[in-house]
């Protein structure tokens, strides 16, 4: 088996971006979608299982509470109830508090939109994300993790938990040989997306069956 083989694998078996399990389609390089992702960032962030913090997204999705202007209207008791019932009680009232700043933070810097915090510096665009209370190194990674789909500042990107998992699975860490093993940017993206899921859980019994 190669490392092309390995690649494949882990997209096919793997690539499901974090935001795609939330209800976030990033593509579509909206508001409304980037901010939904920021939600999710914020929250995949903290302490707690990357399952829960998807399906905690989720919930806030299905509540209409993924917008700006939403969580910025909404009372804590609704935001923090809506958490708790998606698997996210040990943190609600935390969550709560991360996601009522960001929202405030976005709509007053932001005018609403992130696409405004962008230039061609990824460290200042990332400095500004972790403007976001609770986001931090760890988070603002997370959305760039999968932004780059749409932000090119960030593309190509990889970053801890992807590159652990890259050097586990004896694959290279150049991102120029991973992009062209990938083929398209898209698929990069659900590389490094499944690379993740591997370093936090365990690679599939196919993409194991590839290492060299």
């Amino acid at each position: 088996m190669s490392q092309q083989d390995s690649v494949d694998a882990l997209i096919r078996d793997q690539g499901v971006l974090f935001s795609e399990g939330m209800g976030a389609t990033i593509a579509r390089n909206t508001p409304q979608e980037l901010f939904h992702w920021l939600c999710g960032s914020v929250l995949l962030a903290a302490r707690i299982s990357s399952d829960l913090a998807v399906q905690a997204a989720q919930g806030l999705r299905s509540k209409g509470l993924h917008t700006v202007d939403a969580l910025v209207a909404a009372d804590e008791a609704t935001i923090m109830r809506c958490l708790g019932e998606n698997g996210y009680k040990r943190y609600d009232g935390v969550g709560t508090d991360y996601l009522k700043a960001t929202a405030r933070l976005v709509q007053d810097h932001y005018n609403s939109d992130l696409r405004n915090m962008l230039d061609d510096d990824p460290d200042a665009v990332l400095g500004r994300l972790k403007e976001a209370k609770g986001l931090g190194d760890t988070g603002a990674g997370i959305f760039a993790r999968e932004a780059q789909l749409v932000w090119d500042v960030f593309y190509p990107r990889l970053d801890g938990p992807a590159i652990r998992a890259a050097e586990t699975l004896s694959l290279t860490t150049d991102h120029g040989a991973l992009v062209s093993m990938a083929g398209s940017r898209e698929r990069f993206v659900r590389l490094a997306a499944a690379l993740t899921r591997a370093d936090l859980g365990a690679p599939s019994e196919a993409v194991r069956q590839t290492v060299v």
